[in-house]
C-alpha cells in the first residue's frame, strides 16, 4: 500500500495510516456498516480536499467525507480514503449587521452556538444533537424543533465553498452558480464537499418557557400541532410517542410485550428579560391560559423556564444517560420519514400497534410537525401537500439483534413510502436503484445529471445512491 505516502506529498494536512486511527474511522453512529479505510486524511484547507479528490480519481479510489460520523448507512465510511472534516473547524467571522456568520464545514453546531452566545446570536434552526458538523447537516438538510416555522438548516445557508468531485474549489450561492448551490444543500455529499458556509443567524431572546403537555390520543396531539402551526404561539414544537408497558399478551402461539402509547408535547416560547417580558419569564395563569387556550391535552405535566442556552442543550442529559447505560455504543438504524398529514394517523397507529415496547430501549420515537412551504431546498424531498408530519423510530439495537431489527425497520420504511411518505436520508437507508428513483421522483433525472457533471468518476461517497440498476450493489459488511 504505497499510495498513502504518495498522497501525503500532495497535501499540507495529515495522512494517517496507523491502525488506531483507521479503526476509529471504521464505523459510524449507525454501527451497522463496517468499513476500515486505508488512510484517514485531516485536511488543512479546501485546497487539500481538492488534492485528495484529484488523487483519488487518478488512483481509482473512493473518498468519504466524515464529520461527526452521525450517518447510519455507512455514508461517512470508506475502504479507501476518509476525509476527516473536523480538521476544518474554525468559526471565521460574525457580521452582526447582515445577520450572517462564516464558518468552516467541520465546525460542530455546539461550538458555533457557544461562540455566538455572547453576542446573543444563534442559527434559526438547530438539530437536537449539537455535536454534529455544519457541513454534515447542510448535506442532509438539517431538521430541528423550529423547522416547522423556519425550514431546514440548509434553508439558512446563503453561500458555500465547495470542492466538487473533480477537485474544483468553487463558491456558490443563489446568485453565483445556483445549480451547484442547490445540488450540495441536502445533496448527501454526492456532488461536492462543503468546506466553508455562510449561514444566517438571528438575535435570540435570553430566556425560554416550555410547557410539558401529555396526550393519550394520537389524533388529539396531531390536531393541536396543526392548530399551533396555524397560530404560531410558540417558537419550538417537539413531540414523542412513549410506551407505557402493560405486560404480555398472546400473539399467535407466543406471548408478546405490549404497551399503551402516550404522546408528550413540549411547546416552547422565547422570553426576554425586560419589563415587557416579566409575565412570560415568571409565568402566570393569564399568560398560560392564552398560550394553552383550545388545546386538548390529557394533562399539563410541567412548566420549565431558564436561560435559552439551556434549551438549546436540553437533550444533553438524555444523551448522557444513553452513554452511561451503554446504549450509545449500540447500533442505531434510525428510520425517519415525512408523511402526508392525512395518512399519518393510520400509518403511525399501525406501526405502534406492531412495535414491541422494548424495541426502543435506549432510544425514542419522534413526532415533528412540518409545513411543506417552510423549506425551499430542492433536494430536501418531502411529500406533496400541507401540513406534513415527521415520524422517526430511533432505536438502539445490540448487534446480535440487528438481524431481527433491520427487516422490521425496512418494512416500516417501505410502508411509509406506500402511504405517500418520503424518507429523511440521515437515517438507515438501504434503497436499491428502483427505490432511489422513486424517492427522488421527478428530480431523479436531474440528480443523475448533477452526478455526471460534478462527480463524473463517482469518487465521492460511492455506493450510497444507486445511480444504475446494473452493477448496483447492496450495502456490504452489515455484520448483522
Amino acid at each position: 500500500m504505497a499510495w498513502p505516502s504518495d498522497l501525503a506529498r500532495h497535501v499540507s494536512g495529515h495522512v494517517l495510516t496507523d491502525d488506531a486511527t483507521r479503526e476509529a474511522a471504521a464505523a459510524d453512529f449507525g454501527r451497522v456498516v463496517i468499513r476500515k479505510p486505508e488512510a484517514v486524511v485531516r485536511p488543512a484547507s479546501a485546497e487539500d480536499v481538492a488534492e485528495v479528490l484529484k488523487f483519488a480519481f487518478r488512483q481509482s479510489l473512493g473518498v468519504s467525507t466524515r464529520g461527526a460520523a452521525h450517518s447510519q448507512s455507512g455514508q461517512s465510511l470508506s475502504e479507501h480514503i476518509v476525509l476527516d472534516m473536523c480538521a476544518l473547524d474554525q468559526v471565521r467571522r460574525l457580521n452582526r449587521a447582515a445577520g450572517t456568520v462564516v464558518c468552516q464545514g467541520g465546525v460542530k453546531w455546539r461550538s458555533l452556538v457557544e461562540q455566538l452566545a455572547p453576542q446573543r446570536f444563534s442559527p434559526p434552526v438547530l438539530t437536537n444533537n449539537l455535536d454534529v458538523t455544519v457541513g454534515g447537516t447542510l448535506s442532509t438538510a438539517g431538521l430541528g424543533v423550529a423547522s416547522w416555522r423556519h425550514g431546514t438548516q440548509a434553508d439558512h445557508c446563503v453561500e458555500v465553498e465547495v470542492v466538487t468531485g473533480t477537485g474544483e474549489v468553487l463558491r456558490c450561492s443563489p446568485y453565483q452558480d445556483p445549480e451547484l448551490f442547490d445540488a450540495v444543500r441536502a445533496g448527501m455529499g454526492q456532488f461536492g464537499v462543503i468546506t466553508e458556509a455562510t449561514l444566517e443567524v438571528r438575535r435570540h431572546q435570553p430566556r425560554f418557557r416550555s410547557y410539558y403537555l401529555l396526550y393519550d390520543n394520537l389524533d388529539a396531539v396531531m390536531n393541536d400541532l396543526k392548530l399551533l402551526m396555524r397560530e404560531p404561539r410558540f417558537d419550538y414544537l417537539e413531540a414523542w410517542c412513549v410506551p407505557c408497558p402493560q405486560g404480555f399478551k398472546k400473539v399467535g402461539a407466543a406471548r408478546q410485550a405490549f404497551a399503551q402509547w402516550f404522546f408528550p408535547l413540549h411547546a416552547t416560547v422565547e422570553a426576554g428579560d425586560g419589563p415587557a417580558d416579566a409575565s412570560l419569564a415568571g409565568g402566570g395563569s393569564a399568560l398560560d391560559a392564552s398560550k394553552l387556550e383550545g388545546l386538548n391535552f390529557y394533562k399539563r405535566v410541567h412548566t420549565e423556564e431558564g436561560d435559552i442556552l439551556e434549551f438549546f442543550t436540553r437533550l444533553d442529559s438524555l444523551f448522557e444517560i444513553w452513554k452511561r447505560a451503554g446504549f450509545w455504543e449500540y447500533a442505531h438504524p434510525w428510520m425517519e420519514c415525512v408523511l402526508p398529514w392525512q395518512a399519518a394517523s393510520f400509518y403511525i397507529g399501525q406501526v405502534l400497534a406492531n412495535l414491541p415496547s422494548q424495541a426502543i430501549a435506549g432510544g425514542h420515537i419522534l413526532l415533528w410537525p412540518a409545513r411543506a412551504d417552510a423549506s425551499r431546498v430542492p433536494l430536501f424531498i418531502r411529500p406533496a401537500g400541507d401540513p406534513l408530519l415527521g415520524f422517526g423510530i430511533l432505536p438502539a439495537v445490540p448487534r446480535p439483534f440487528l438481524e431481527e431489527a433491520l427487516p422490521r425497520l425496512n418494512q416500516a420504511s417501505a410502508a411509509s413510502v406506500m402511504m405517500g411518505g418520503k424518507r429523511y436520508l440521515s437515517g438507515w437507508i438501504n434503497f436499491d436503484h428502483r427505490q432511489w428513483q422513486a424517492h427522488y421522483g421527478e428530480h431523479w433525472a436531474r440528480v443523475v445529471e448533477l452526478k455526471k457533471k460534478y462527480d463524473p468518476h463517482q469518487v465521492l461517497n460511492p455506493g450510497f445512491v444507486k445511480y444504475e440498476a446494473s452493477g448496483a450493489t447492496e450495502i456490504q459488511s452489515q455484520g448483522a
